[in-house]
């Protein structure tokens, strides 16, 4: 792993073609929002309006639609300053303008408006990690990881795992990881960590178990059919690790 790779965030919205449909059956499609009852269209209070317009935004940040997506945002913010979900929309939002200052105050603020808020917390430590600041995201991504109802707990420990290789501490790497596949077995990111970490360590007969089940997992890829040449090549199986450079295009 090189230090400029990133984890992926967590979505908590998908995209519909043209509307995006929430829940409480309210649909957004030209930024208007309304609620329907028995008794007829009413206005939504300030803080059901902030909501519709916090998943617009996030709707647009997902299409790559910025301009929109931060108008809607800041819409919400209006509406409700405490909407967490607005306030890390706006993180993510300038996170991808690179203005990665206002990105960071925005994180701090959602988390402060909701800080039991994991998803925010894992997506703050992703920008602490492209920034470099690799002690920070993982302290962030040590207190995200006590929520053991979180679904995506087994991808937190992996991003430990990934964020303490990158702070230099291979032995909590390792801790971490192996944590992620207690959680979640098919975890193919750490099952390739593993396998590295096994090959490092001269533990080949481990590592080619864990890339086996990689495979499985996750097919193939360049990173992984050059440690299945590593492996083999320090098996003595120079047959097999030609095999695997081939497929790397290799001669």
């Amino acid at each position: 792993m090189t230090r400029s790779s990133r984890w992926c965030s967590i979505r908590s919205l998908s995209i519909a073609t043209g509307v995006v449909c929430l829940t409480g059956a309210l649909c957004l499609s030209s930024g208007c929002a309304t609620a329907v009852s028995s008794n007829g269209p009413k206005q939504d209070s300030p803080e059901d309006a902030a909501a519709a317009y916090t998943r617009l935004g996030k709707a647009y940040l997902a299409e790559g639609n910025l301009p929109r997506a931060q108008q809607a945002l800041n819409h919400a913010v209006d509406l409700d300053a405490g909407d967490s979900g607005a306030l890390e929309g706006l993180a993510l939002l300038y996170q991808r303008q690179q203005e990665l200052d206002l990105a960071d105050d925005f994180f701090q603020k959602a988390l402060k408006a909701d800080p039991e808020a994991t998803r925010i917390r894992n997506n703050y430590a992703a920008l602490l990690y492209q920034r470099e600041q690799y002690a920070q995201a993982c302290e962030q991504l040590a207190v995200a990881s006590q929520d053991i109802n979180y679904t995506q707990r087994a991808q937190l420990f992996a991003n430990l795992g990934q964020c303490e290789t990158a702070n230099g501490d291979a032995t909590a790497a390792q801790q971490y990881y192996e944590r992620a596949l207690d959680i979640d077995t098919r975890n193919a990111r750490s099952l390739l960590a593993l396998a590295r970490i096994d090959h490092t360590q001269g533990n080949d007969e481990r590592a080619w178990e864990r890339l086996q089940r990689y495979f499985t997992v996750a097919g193939t890829d360049d990173d992984s059919l050059r440690l299945a040449s590593d492996i083999a090549s320090a098996q003595g199986d120079s047959t097999r690790a030609a095999f695997y450079r081939q497929q790397l295009g290799g001669s």
